[in-house]
């Protein structure tokens, strides 16, 4: 049967060109975060391990911001949180601590509101100063003698409380203390029978500054709400800490006021005043061998930081006190060595009293002789000196007894020591209640 050949039509093929509706999906899209905070702070200078932080809230995480020059002013640092959600932020000043995952916070302020990205201001609603501090060589409060602190301990008091404990190195730069964490320990310490008094240890880094809140959501930091900055050779009881908190009279009398820095409004810079100055003004006076050994003229952070813009407060350098010599002997314990023994100074018409560990004089922990500086006694006292006595650990041997303070500073200044009879050894029971005596000392302890 033969094929059937079918030839294909040659024609354009129709196309269905009828426009159809499209399936359009709406996606909202998040609004972004469009503010930002500002802290201010006076002058520019190096880098600094202290930072600023904004704590996490029910809409944004946490957030961090560190220090960074303003170049378009010259004189001053600027710490910029961007990418802000516009409700109210709990922000804090962050000290990075050794070897420890947790750094200190300090509560700035609570509930600030962010501005938008756009602002800028003459000076933000928020000012933290840097500053140093210098120490008065004597009673007369002369700027022309004054010196660096290479030893000791700076105290920096917020609103009547103390904020800051800080240490100063023997180069001169300060370690903050976990003060709030102690005083917790110290007040468990104190409940019970026979408490310890625990000294604390500075964990923080160097800082060769230390900043203060001037400004804080657009209030100055002055009078009843502002700082105060005392300097201790030694480091302070709470009991004496908690004496200064609760008696503005007896805070006053010892700190300075940094009501001064309030001058940066109106210059953008600081100048000499009755208790600060600009460090470029600040003069060093030589240091002798008189002079405590907490004190120096040869700091180097001073010049290091001389264009900064960056203050300088005085404190007082405690530059004077009453030092007790004794003679030990040289009998050994059953350490291998003279055992220890404390001198307590007390004034019998106030609390104030200072208990001692006495160190070696002269050849290291073999030599004969025994001492303790006490600082910062009252110029209207009658003073009261007793020392541990190793044979009798629950008693005491009083060296002179209700004597006034002229009296006190003129037998000083004949340097007389005061002679103890050779010691004898003591077990380690002996010694161990000489501890406890010494602690219950100290916790009786008033500024």
């Amino acid at each position: 049967m033969e094929k059937v050949r079918y030839v294909k039509a040659h024609y354009q093929p129709l196309e269905d060109t009828t426009p159809l509706p499209r399936n359009v999906v709406n996606q909202p899209i998040e609004p972004v975060p469009d503010h930002k905070l500002v802290v201010e702070l006076a002058g520019q200078w190096g880098s600094n391990r202290a930072y600023f932080q904004l704590a996490k809230t029910d809409v944004q995480a946490q957030k961090v911001a560190r220090a960074v020059a303003d170049m378009k002013t010259g004189h001053r640092t600027l710490a910029t949180f961007k990418g802000l959600e516009n409700e109210a932020k709990n922000l804090y000043l962050v000290v990075p601590l050794q070897g420890l995952p947790n750094p200190l916070t300090f509560l700035l302020a609570e509930n600030l509101m962010p501005v938008e990205n756009e602002t800028e201001m003459d000076e933000w609603e928020t000012v933290m100063i840097p500053v140093r501090a210098l120490a008065y060589l004597d009673e007369s409060k002369d700027k022309e003698k004054a010196a660096e602190l290479k030893g000791g301990y700076l105290y920096v008091f917020w609103k009547g409380r103390l904020w800051r404990e800080l240490q100063i190195t023997e180069a001169g730069y300060y370690k903050d203390i976990d003060t709030e964490y102690y005083r917790v320990r110290d007040q468990y310490e104190r409940q019970k029978s026979q408490p310890v008094i625990e000294h604390r240890e500075a964990s923080g880094f160097d800082l060769p500054q230390f900043w203060v809140p001037y400004k804080v959501a657009g209030e100055v930091q002055a009078g009843e709400s502002g700082i105060q900055l005392m300097f201790s050779p030694d480091q302070k009881t709470y009991t004496q800490i908690e004496a200064l908190e609760s008696d503005t009279a007896k805070l006053s009398a010892a700190a300075t006021p940094l009501d001064e820095l309030s001058i940066y409004s109106q210059g953008k810079a600081f100048e000499p005043q009755e208790h600060t100055s600009d460090i470029q003004s600040a003069k060093l006076h030589q240091v002798t061998e008189d002079d405590m050994s907490w004190l120096t003229e040869q700091c180097v952070l001073k010049d290091k930081y001389a264009e900064s813009n960056t203050p300088v407060v005085y404190v007082d350098g405690k530059n004077d006190g009453f030092l007790v010599k004794v003679e030990v002997g040289l009998a050994s314990s059953v350490f291998g060595k003279i055992p220890p023994i404390y001198a307590v100074l007390k004034d019998e018409n106030s609390e104030w009293k200072q208990s001692i560990l006495m160190e070696a004089n002269g050849d290291g922990e073999d030599s004969r002789w025994r001492q303790a500086l006490f600082t910062g006694l009252p110029t209207d006292g009658r003073f009261t000196l007793f020392i541990a006595n190793p044979k009798d650990p629950h008693g005491a041997e009083f060296i002179f007894t209700d004597i006034p303070f002229e009296e006190l500073a003129n037998d000083q200044d004949e340097c007389e020591e005061i002679e103890h009879a050779e010691m004898v050894e003591e077990s380690f029971e002996e010694a161990k209640k000489i501890e406890e005596l010494r602690n219950l000392w100290l916790n009786a302890t008033n500024f």
